[in-house]
């Protein structure tokens, strides 16, 4: 290639660069911008749980607490779980992996747990 030739490529590939250049300034700085990618959201699920009565007293409330709860959650359990008993409930709509879980016995007692991962182990036994 001659001198001329090669003179001639840089002033075009310069030209080239600066034509983008005033592109992207006249289209407000757009033309190159990534495109928005709308964050992955966690779906909704439902988690079958496997409930153990290891207390004296029956369960006669269980519950599922998203971190996010604002209010009441519903009663899992359709009947009392007996002392020793175990039974699967379903807890549905559920996202994410930690949840608070609560239990409400027939002697007045209560259990509670936060952090619990549903996601790891589905299986909750209330303990003395």
């Amino acid at each position: 290639m001659n001198n001329k030739t090669t003179q001639t490529k840089a002033v075009l590939k310069a030209f080239a660069q600066a034509s983008i250049i005033v592109s992207l300034l006249a289209a407000g700085g757009q033309a190159m911008a990534a495109p928005k990618v709308a964050p992955k959201k966690d779906p909704a699920r439902d988690v079958l749980i496997t409930l153990t009565n290891g207390r004296t007293s029956p369960v006669i409330f269980f519950t599922v607490i998203a971190a996010d709860s604002q209010g009441q959650e519903a009663n899992l359990l359709k009947d009392a779980l007996a002392p020793g008993k175990s039974i699967k409930v379903k807890a549905k709509s559920l996202k994410g992996c930690s949840f608070g879980i609560a239990a409400d016995l027939e002697d007045g007692s209560s259990s509670e747990a936060s952090g619990v991962n549903l996601c790891k182990d589905a299986t909750v036994k209330l303990v003395d």
